[in-house]
Formats: C-alpha cells, structure tokens, sequence
C-alpha cells in the first residue's frame, strides 16, 4: 500500500484535544433527521409519542468504558446539548433545499422548530460488558436528533482516548491518518474503474472526527466530481455549497408506529401506512426500506399504490447481488418497469462491492445509488501501529442508537422491535419479538456478522 505522508497533529483532527465540543454544530448532522423531523410534524398522530432510545454496541470486544473517561464523555455531550439553536447559515441553507421540481422541502414549521431546539436530557450508566449505556425518554420530535451526535461523539472518543492513553508519537499517529487516507485514495482510483458507480458520503455517525469527515469529501469533490453525489451532512454540504444533501429515511420510522399495535391486521396496516404517508408528504422523496421486518413479506403483500408511488427502494440488510434481482422480479411481476426505479444500497459497501454491483446492474433499474458509510469516513480498522491492541480493537465498531421502547396512550411502555433481513441487526425485546415473528415469517432470513 503507498502511503500518504500527513504532519497533524491530535489537535488538528480531535477537537477535543483541545477541550471544544465535537458537535458545535446542530447542524452536523444527516440530513434524513430533518426530512423526519418535518414528516413527525406534519402529523399530530406521531409528534409528541414518548420515546426511550439505548445505545447498543454490537462489537463484543469493544469496550468503551475502559478507553473514554466517563466525565469527558459527560462534558462533550453537554456541550452539544448547551446549543440552543440551529445556526442562522444552516437554517438558510435548510430553508432553500429544494426538490428536482423546484418546491421547497421544508415546511414553515419545521424551520420554526430548529430556531429553538435545544437537546434533551440524557443518561449515562455502565453496563455489564464495559461499555457506556445512554437512554433517554422524551418526545418523538425531540428525542430522534439526538442519535447522530451520540454516535459520532461516542466513536470520535474511542479513537482520540486510544491514542492518548498508549502515548502514540507523532509519527505513529500520522501513520494512522496516512494509512487512513491511503486507503481513501485507493477507494477513489476503484471508483474511477466504473464510471457509472455513483454514490453518496453517508456516515456522519460514525466519522473518525468532524474534521476528517471534512477533509474525506473534499477530497472526494476534487477527484469524483461525476460520480460523487455529495454527503448527507447538512453542515459540510452547506460548507462546501452543495445545492442538495442525499436523502434517505430510517427504520425508527416504521419501528415506533408499529409498536402502538398489537394485532397482525393494524401491525400490517401501520407499516404500509407509513410509507403511504411518507410518499404523500414528501412525493419526490418517496423512498421505501422493506427490510424493516422482512422485505420478502413486505415485497409480497404491497399494495399496489405503493408499489407505483415509490421513486426508489434502499437495501440495508440484504445482499444487494441477492436483493436487487428480487426486487426488479417483483417491479416485473406487478407491472412495474424497473427503468423508472431507482435502488439505493447502503449497508457496509467499499468500492470494489459498489463497482460489482454496478456493473451487475447498471442497466436493469433507472439509476443506481450507493451510501458509503465507514469505509469512507473512519476506514481506520487494523490501522494501530503497535503489535498489540491493549484495549481491544482499535478503529471502527458496530454501535447504534435506537428507539427502545415507546409509551402508548394508556401510559404502558412497549418494546419496538426492528427485525430485518438479517437477524443479527435486530433490535427488540423477547416477548415483542415472539409476536413479529409471528406475524412477519422466518424462512429465508441471512444471517451475517455485522461489519462497519
């Protein structure tokens, strides 16, 4: 591997190094969290729904506790949660996102929300494996923006720690940050092999650091400037003056409404509810994510009107060389020419799967898309420069923040349960699970170590 030369310091990378906040911004982070805020608002039978997220880490060697000082991951958070408002700059920017046809995203009231918004309280607890549990219940609304800064915070800290506490030199830490971008540019040379590859930079949440995060689509702007379909940070597309950030949406949104039902008829119902909703909100943006409880039921028992509605269709726990094909089946079978379709992978793609799946498929849907996640913004696993990981694996890790519970209109809490098409991404409770199961069948599910 030819590697880069770099001359940072842990200050030029870590802001906290230098004691200031990593998140100083609201505005950095994914864009979908805005795109739900505004679906959330725009409907009175889900703002306001009381929601407990946890922070699951799901690498078993993984322990944070042992690496993050306990009071520096308290005070990084509170720092984040000491901003009060979306930044003017950002909020012009969010209110002058447009779609293809010209009509404005966001409404009036969304924008009117970030003016005020201010974080909720949190809190933190340590677990039986040696890792930080974070939990908090509060509004739909209010609760959701809080994902993506606990995440980046919660990685950038595991990394910047790591270092500090083994005392790397200079030039061990460059060779971090070198091997890093090495990689980075060898990703971009198997990018430029298949011209037609086109993908989004859509990992804010698990980022080496705000900072590289930056560096990395610079970087990708200059050498990919027809294939690089921007990033998916409000603050970084603003920065760099993108005319749109990428979209998406999330399981959460399909996991919290399910959770206030109980019978197979109104579970069923309320999942394909939302997607109607959604592509009549937001009509451009008319995106679906079957795999929430299984995309070969999904697929089977769609009503035709969001077959026909939809624009395009991500794929996040499924082999896309599998899923793909059954999605274009099912287009073909209901009358639907996949020509006018787009499908969008996003779990754990690098380059070289990203040009494969390309060049399988690159002429049987309308356009294909691709969210390149870790391998772009934290591709720093096997990067320690020393023999042994003292602490365990240095680098990247699988963490997530989801929704836990939600409590329903009769003050009972219930668990929501994702259960996708591989099994080790879910999240649930065992009784709640027995009951999705039930409803939503088994057969056919891959099972597949999670890799970030």
């Amino acid at each position: 591997m030819n590697t880069i030369t770099t001359n940072y310091e842990l200050w030029d990378i870590f802001a906290v190094a230098s004691k200031q906040a990593e998140i100083d911004n609201l505005a950095n982070n994914d864009v979908y969290k805005f795109y739900m805020l505004d679906f959330i608002l725009a409907h009175p039978k889900y703002r306001d729904i009381e929601v407990e997220r946890k922070m699951t880490i799901r690498t078993p060697e993984i322990r944070t506790a042992d690496v993050i000082p306990k009071e520096q991951l308290i005070e990084q958070l509170k720092m984040t949660q000491d901003i009060v408002w979306v930044e003017q700059e950002d909020l012009e920017y969010i209110k002058n996102l447009k779609f293809p046809s010209g009509k404005n995203i966001f409404n009036q009231e969304t924008l009117d929300f970030l003016k005020t918004f201010k974080l909720p309280d949190f809190e933190i607890k340590e677990d039986w494996s040696w890792n930080y549990e974070m939990l908090f219940k509060w509004p739909w609304q209010n609760s959701m923006m809080w994902e993506i800064f606990w995440l980046k915070i919660i990685n950038t800290l595991y990394l910047y720690n790591y270092i500090k506490k083994e005392n790397l030199s200079k030039s061990e830490f460059n060779q971090i940050i070198s091997t890093t971008l090495s990689r980075l540019f060898e990703d971009i040379e198997t990018f430029k092999s298949e011209p037609d590859t086109k993908f989004s930079e859509f990992w804010t949440r698990r980022a080496l650091s705000t900072y590289f995060q930056r560096i990395v689509n610079e970087i990708l702007e200059k050498e990919l400037p027809w294939q690089y379909m921007w990033t998916s940070n409000v603050m970084i597309a603003r920065e760099l003056w993108h005319p749109k950030v990428t979209w998406t949406n999330a399981h959460e949104l399909r996991m919290i409404p399910v959770a206030l039902n109980d019978t197979p008829e109104k579970i069923i119902k309320e999942m394909y509810e939302i997607d109607r909703k959604w592509a009549k909100h937001f009509p451009e943006l008319a995106i679906l994510l079957p795999d929430t409880y299984w995309t070969t039921f999904y697929q089977k028992n769609a009503p035709k009107e969001i077959l026909e509605s939809h624009i395009w269709n991500r794929f996040d726990s499924k082999n896309p060389m599998i899923a793909i094909p059954e999605y274009i089946d099912w287009l073909i079978a209901n009358g639907i020419n996949p020509m006018q379709k787009w499908a969008f992978p996003s779990d754990w793609l690098k380059a070289r799967k990203a040009v494969e799946i390309t060049r399988a498929f690159k002429n049987k849907v309308w356009s294909l898309g691709f969210g390149i996640w870790t391998s772009l913004t934290n591709n720093t696993k096997w990067t320690w420069p020393r023999e042994i990981e003292p602490y365990g694996p240095f680098g990247s890790f699988s963490v997530v923040v989801k929704p836990y519970r939600v409590k329903r209109p009769d003050w009972t809490w219930v668990s929501a349960v994702k259960y996708p098409d591989n099994p080790k991404k879910a999240t649930w409770d065992t009784k709640r699970l027995e009951l999705i199961k039930s409803i939503f069948w088994t057969e056919g599910r891959m099972e597949e170590d999670v890799i970030v």
